[in-house]
């Protein structure tokens, strides 16, 4: 428990520390501090004092409660308990309604940033939490995704947690809390000059320098125990220096020692709102205590100093002021006591998920019957998609059930699907070793596969698809399918697709979740069969009526479309599976994310790809995704790659490379994206040699799916394109003449107009004109046709370096003036630059060209800048977006400046004006 204001002593190098980094947050650089320390330093009452000093500034404060770790949202329910919005907002989301599914975390997380928005706009905000060690897992996902994306905000956020490295959270909020730019304190025990001053302001009388040392030495400065003892024993005791100091009494002892001072009804009263939690409403724990005169037996409690009295709404509150005070009466509870009262709070509760936690506190051991009931109401929760509540009611079913192992790896899918690896892993590791060999090995399997393990994955998926019997039909069926997505990652198509099939013909088939139609899809697609696999899909229903297995399948066939140059097609069929899968699984609509940007890349449209792949990497990284991490980073480098925003690129081309292992040859797929991110970078950059280092290690790939399929993952025409710049022309005419067969084989127009490019450059560099400019014009005619606009200028830009240097400067320009144009509209600043350098090269005046003024933002603010222009407030754009509306209107107050406009109606004339 943390000592009142009143008792406050030392910590100035703290509080130095919270007033700058508040200082910062109030000039508009938002800002975290992470305070950590054992139970009793004093992290609540540092927060307190210095918030007590820092003048006016607006405050959210809540904690986490150990008791309700197992309730989704209820810590960031309560910190924002008042009219503030967040309520609404999260009510829209269906967070109040006991029959709907969770919302996601991220949606939660943008209603969460909406609100911190708002709330800075008068004054400084400060986000409090304490006992983030307790808080439940799907507040910290929706708290991480806020507070990654706070950028020009006044807004100090502080999560006090008792030891950061044992922290069990996110993935995301280990980093946020581990990274550079977070202000740690950590916080130790008090020296004797404040051990003094807490005892004089106790009135514990006179205590020598020498009692003092033997105090601190005893207590390690813990200001709880310190006072605690203060408290408890005479100075005289204290410095009897020949008399050992007694232990200090536990902080549950104190707790006791109040309540046992009280009446009955009142220790009845405080044992029953200890079962219902740190606060509930007083006619509740009346009921569950049985007590005739509640706010009589209230009062008592908060005279003994056991309660406290809180306001709302619905009427009184009774409350502990300190979790520890609750667990101190909880843990003092005998178990049939402790089990009765749980019995009556299941009567009472509101709402389902307490009913059923305290049905669950109240059994005495195994219960057939609840954990059937558990179990399929977790089952059904996970064909609804919520797979966070599925997870515990599984968990829950496992435990009261005579055999736990099947429901435990049942449990272990649902924390995957929900993105929670590491609570997985730890329910994995606790499964017996006699458990059926199906179950563990799914189980593991599983795990493997989403930590990107994968020949560790496959040994033992393969043993639980082997061992299965009758009753294990349904760990079958999901082994089968998880051996499917790994034939993916290993780019072995057509073994993707027989295990797919395998899956889908098994008898459990309808306990398979995820994927199935799209792994057969896309297996059938990188082997070479994507006309065969779209021919299977004609009837498919709109994604907004599609059920899980369709969508599945629109999944795969916008993949296909994209990878067929069918890029309309795709892009329909991939952002309505993105708009769709809100009920999906956390791997799903990471994938999702991932493809839609894929595809809206190769489409030009880059800003919407930029968002989407950087979300899905964001998402992965989040939710420790490591077997899909490296795709999502390595298609989140390529706009700003070919934008020349380097350090992002760089960082998400480093990220894609460490998540593939390097030059592993396990996840072959991974291997691809990552190695063609890097080299997409180094050609941005006209590092020729750098483009061939980072895709040798594709040579070497023997697998022929994903890797050498054309569509799929964009990188031979790199490496010609660097071979010829370097000279080496040979070599280029090698692996060009596979690719020219391939493309014309499978009759992509993206492929075809890549290696018409290729063949044009090094026919140039033999100084063969004519086949030289008949594979430009070829390459060109192939890429309009296909409505790939970067292919297209890429195109132009090398046959306009062709004509010039063959002297027909005006045909030339002509070639260029075009590729800078499609450039420009990109975004594309070191291509815009070379075609730039070729046309002054040609010598020959220029008409303006109506794409400059936007090449001056950045790309955030070019997105920004675009999407104000349709009409839409900052807020909309904000939530569009997924930013504060700080951060828009700092972007947005950039874009004014450097364009020269002072009014929204300027700035969309002039991006009209481009556009025309």
């Amino acid at each position: 428990m943390a000592e009142p204001i009143a008792m406050f002593v030392g910590r100035d190098h703290e509080l130095r520390c919270l007033a700058e980094e508040f200082g910062r947050a109030r000039a508009g650089l938002p800002r975290l501090v992470v305070v950590e320390g054992p139970a009793g330093i004093g992290k609540t009452t540092l927060v307190h004092r210095f918030l007590e000093e820092s003048g006016p500034v607006d405050v959210v404060f809540a904690d986490g409660d150990e008791g309700e770790q197992l309730l989704p949202y209820g810590t960031l329910t309560r910190l924002f308990s008042g009219p503030e919005g967040l309520p609404e907002r999260l009510a829209e989301l269906g967070l109040d309604d006991d029959g709907a599914a969770l919302p996601d975390p991220l949606a939660v997380g943008a209603a969460l940033l909406d609100v911190v928005t708002q709330r800075q706009r008068s004054e400084p905000f400060c986000l409090i939490v304490d006992d983030v060690h307790w808080a439940d897992e799907p507040t910290l996902r929706a708290l991480t995704f806020c507070l990654r994306r706070l950028r020009v905000d006044r807004v100090l956020a502080v999560l006090m947690l008792r030891d950061a490295a044992a922290l069990a959270g996110p993935e995301g909020l280990l980093r946020l809390v581990g990274a550079d730019g977070t202000r740690r304190l950590r916080l130790s025990g008090l020296g004797t000059a404040e051990v003094g001053a807490m005892a004089g302001r106790l009135g514990a009388g006179p205590v020598s320098q020498r009692g003092l040392a033997r105090l601190v030495a005893h207590t390690e400065g813990v200001p709880l125990h310190l006072r605690a003892l203060l408290e408890e024993v005479p100075a005289a005791a204290l410095d009897d220096l020949g008399q050992p100091l007694p232990a200090p009494r536990s902080y549950g002892l104190l707790v006791l020692g109040k309540v046992a001072r009280c009446a009955p009804p009142v220790r009845e009263l405080i044992s029953a709102v200890s079962v219902l939690g740190l606060s509930c409403p007083l006619h509740l724990a009346a009921r569950v205590a049985g007590v005739d005169e509640p706010l009589l037996a209230l009062e008592q409690a908060v005279r003994a100093g056991v309660l406290l009295e809180r306001s709302s709404s619905r009427g009184p509150l009774a409350a502990f002021a300190h979790p520890l005070d609750r667990a101190a009466v909880y843990r003092d509870l005998g178990p049939a006591h402790r089990s009765a009262l749980h019995a009556r709070a299941a009567l009472v509760a509101e709402g389902e998920q307490a009913r059923l936690r305290h049905r669950i506190e109240a059994v005495a051991g195994p219960s057939p019957e609840l954990a059937a009931e558990l179990s399929e109401l977790g089952r059904a929760q996970v064909r609804l998609g919520a797979f966070g509540s599925a997870a515990e009611h599984l968990k829950a079913a496992a435990e009261l059930s005579g055999d736990p192992a099947p429901l435990a790896a049942e449990a272990v899918e649902a924390l995957l699907l929900d993105g929670r690896v590491e609570e997985a892993a730890r329910l994995t590791a606790s499964l017996p070793e006699r458990a059926h060999p199906a179950v563990r090995g799914y189980a593991l399997g599983h795990l493997a596969m989403v930590r990107g393990q994968v020949e560790e994955a496959r040994a033992h998926l393969v043993t639980a698809w082997e061992r299965a019997g009758a009753p294990e039909s349904g760990l079958a069926a999901r082994a089968a399918q998880q051996l499917a997505m790994l034939c993916l990652v290993k780019a072995e198509g057509r073994q993707a697709a027989r295990w797919a099939e395998r899956a889908r013909n098994s008898p459990g088939y309808r306990f398979s979740i995820d994927y199935n139609r799209y792994t057969l899809l896309a297996g059938l697609g990188v082997s070479g069969q994507i006309d065969a696999a779209l021919a299977a899909t004609t009837d498919l229903p709109s994604p907004s009526s599609a059920s899980i297995a369709e969508l599945d399948a629109l999944l795969g066939r916008g993949v296909l479309r994209t990878c067929s140059d069918d890029l309309p097609g795709g892009l329909a069929d991939l952002s309505g599976a993105v708009a769709a899968c809100g009920e999906r699984s956390v791997p799903f609509r990471m994938l999702a994310m991932a493809m839609l940007g894929q595809a809206e890349y190769r489409a030009g449209r880059w800003d919407d790809a930029g968002l989407h792949a950087e979300t899905a990497a964001s998402v992965a990284d989040d939710a420790d995704q490591r077997w899909l991490s490296p795709v999502c980073h390595a298609l989140a480098a390529l706009v700003p790659a070919a934008r020349g925003d380097w350090s992002p690129a760089e960082a998400h081309v480093a990220a894609a490379l460490s998540a593939s292992g390097g030059a592993s040859v396990d996840a072959v797929a991974s291997l691809a994206y990552a190695c063609s991110a890097a080299a997409h970078l180094a050609a941005a950059r006209g590092d020729h040699a750098r483009t061939v280092e980072a895709l040798d290690p594709l040579l070497g790939v023997k697998v022929h799916d994903i890797v050498y399929e054309p569509g799929i993952v964009q990188w031979l025409d790199l490496l010609v394109d660097a071979l010829v710049a370097l000279g080496e022309l040979d070599r280029a005419e090698l692996q060009l003449a596979g690719m020219e067969r391939l493309a014309g084989r499978r009759g992509r127009r993206s492929a075809l107009a890549a290696a018409a490019r290729c063949r044009g450059g090094l026919h140039a560099a033999r100084h063969e004109n004519e086949p030289a400019e008949d594979a430009f014009t070829t390459g060109l005619a192939q890429a309009e046709a296909a409505g790939l606009p970067f292919d297209e200028a890429r195109l132009r830009l090398a046959y306009g370096r062709f004509l010039r240097r063959l002297g027909r400067r005006r045909q030339a320009q002509s070639q260029l003036d075009l590729g800078v144009a499609l450039f420009a509209r990109l975004g594309a600043l070191p291509y815009v630059d070379r075609c730039e350098r070729e046309l002054s090269a040609c010598g020959l005046p220029r008409a303006e060209s109506g794409s400059a003024p936007l090449m001056r933002l950045t790309p955030q603010e070019q997105a920004v800048a675009r999407l104000v222009a349709t009409g839409m407030t900052n807020r909309q754009v904000a939530r569009e977006l997924v930013l504060s509306v700080k951060t828009i209107e700092y972007h947005l107050g950039n874009a004014f400046a450097k364009l020269g406009v002072s009014s929204r109606v300027a700035l969309t004339t002039k991006i009209q004006a481009e556009r025309g």
